[in-house]
């Protein structure tokens, strides 16, 4: 039970309210019984007449006799005047006599009654004694008025009624002052258990309404900061997931990079070693200087794009972009490999809309172009088609090209945008470039916000572009 109210605020407030209403309603009840009013029905006027009889009556007696006769007095005040009245006897000093005896002193000066509503000051002589004594009546402070015996006879309702409203005030109070730091209480437990979604009740203006504001506040300034905590923490980790595949992607570039460049050297060097010591076909030098060329040629376009790769991967590199005609540029590339078409037996069909311009970098677009023209030619065999379009609808700008006679596995559809990837495995320069080209068309396209998407046709393969 102890250890449930120290635990408990409600309690607590509710036993320390109970005992406090209680003490203030028994203090005040002493109060009431200690300071009520007297009530008389009889004026002290009505018993003047009756003070000079006694005194009469005590001056022919013996002074042991006062006995007697004062008894039978204040038998006859309590019995005809309510025991309102009592006799005072003093010594010519001041000093009280005790009565009936009149033997010893009770402690009172005649000096205490000056204030006191009295009867006449009676001198009297008993008949024994040569010294003086002075007589007078004074209301019975000692008589118990009416209210304090009406309170009296309400005790024990009085007591039931103060209890009661005790108990109801003492319950009401800790309803009132707990009830909200209750709810305070419940809402901190959620906040520490990082669960923000409860908020205090704020329709009191007091002190308690006051926390609860402030609380909500906390609630929702935690919540805040813990959201953009959560926030940023995600985007760190993505951050770290794209850091670290974007080390993938570089080794795995370098590592392509560096099989790539050995292949082709590896293939001079074993040509020119063979000339160099007459061995077998290789005494034939002018063939094999002439595929020596071709493949120092091939390693110097691969060197090429991954000089050009290295340079646009660059954190430092910028794009310089500038408003260029794009039909014209496509126009002058399809110029440019006319020849290599004619010489592959290709036909090609092409419908450019005119004044098409786009704003960004006209080296790099050139590059596309050029590498989407490459492709077309390269995997196209003779006889077959390459048709390309250009048109635009509002702000959106697309460029397709198919070359027919060819066809892409659907499942290595998805890799052609990857560093050194060929469909043709082998790696044959015949059947496959370096495998770079798509890869620089990618990144390009990525730096001027445009996408690409190749997909297999009825007759072929087509590559769309979207600027």
């Amino acid at each position: 039970m102890i250890k449930k109210i120290r635990s408990k605020l409600s309690v607590k407030v509710f036993l320390i309210t109970l005992l406090l209403m209680v003490t203030c309603c028994t203090v005040t009840y002493s109060c009431i019984v200690r300071f009520s009013p007297y009530i008389y029905t009889h004026k002290l006027s009505d018993v003047e007449e009756i003070a000079g009889i006694i005194s009469t009556e005590l001056s022919y007696a013996p002074i042991d006799e006062a006995k007697y006769f004062i008894p039978g007095f204040n038998d006859m005040f309590a019995r005809e005047y309510s025991d309102e009245f009592v006799i005072h006897i003093f010594k010519s000093s001041g000093e009280e006599m005790t009565l009936p005896d009149l033997d010893s002193f009770t402690g009172a000066h005649i000096d205490d009654y000056k204030n006191e509503e009295t009867t006449n000051k009676y001198k009297i002589m008993f008949a024994d004694s040569t010294d003086e004594f002075i007589l007078f009546l004074t209301k019975n402070i000692n008589k118990e008025s009416q209210v304090i015996e009406a309170l009296q006879k309400s005790l024990p309702v009085l007591s039931v009624v103060i209890i009661s409203i005790s108990i109801l005030a003492a319950f009401f109070y800790t309803w009132y002052i707990t009830a909200p730091i209750k709810k305070i209480s419940k809402i901190s437990k959620q906040m520490a258990s990082m669960d923000f979604s409860g908020l205090c009740p704020t329709n009191r203006t007091d002190e308690v309404g006051v926390l609860s504001q402030s609380l909500n506040g906390l609630s929702e300034n935690l919540s805040a900061a813990l959201s953009e905590l959560q926030k940023a923490n995600q985007k760190l980790q993505a951050d770290i997931d794209m850091e670290r595949q974007l080390e993938r992607q570089r080794l795995e570039f370098f590592s392509a990079a560096s099989h790539e460049l050995k292949t082709p050297i590896t293939i001079i060097k074993g040509q020119l070693q063979g000339m160099m010591y007459q061995v077998g076909r290789y005494k034939d030098r002018e063939t094999y200087l002439a595929k020596s060329l071709e493949t120092t040629e091939a390693l110097e376009n691969m060197v090429q794009e991954l000089l050009t790769i290295s340079r646009i991967d660059s954190p430092e590199y910028a794009c310089n972009k500038n408003n260029f005609d794009l039909s014209k540029l496509i126009s002058n590339c399809f110029a440019d490999y006319e020849d290599l078409f004619v010489q592959k037996d290709l036909t090609v069909q092409k419908s450019i809309q005119p004044n098409v311009s786009i704003t960004g970098d006209m080296q790099l677009i050139q590059k596309v172009f050029n590498n989407l023209l490459s492709n077309a030619a390269t995997y196209s065999e003779a006889g077959n088609h390459i048709t390309a379009n250009l048109w635009q609808v509002n702000d959106n700008i697309t460029f397709t090209i198919e070359n027919t006679g060819a066809h892409i596995p659907d499942d290595n559809i998805p890799k052609l945008f990857e560093a050194f990837y060929r469909v043709e495995q082998s790696r044959n320069r015949k059947t496959g470039g370096t495998g770079l080209g798509l890869y620089i068309v990618k990144t390009i396209l990525d730096m001027h916000n445009a996408q690409i998407k190749i997909s297999n046709t009825t007759s072929g393969v087509i590559a769309e572009i979207n600027f």
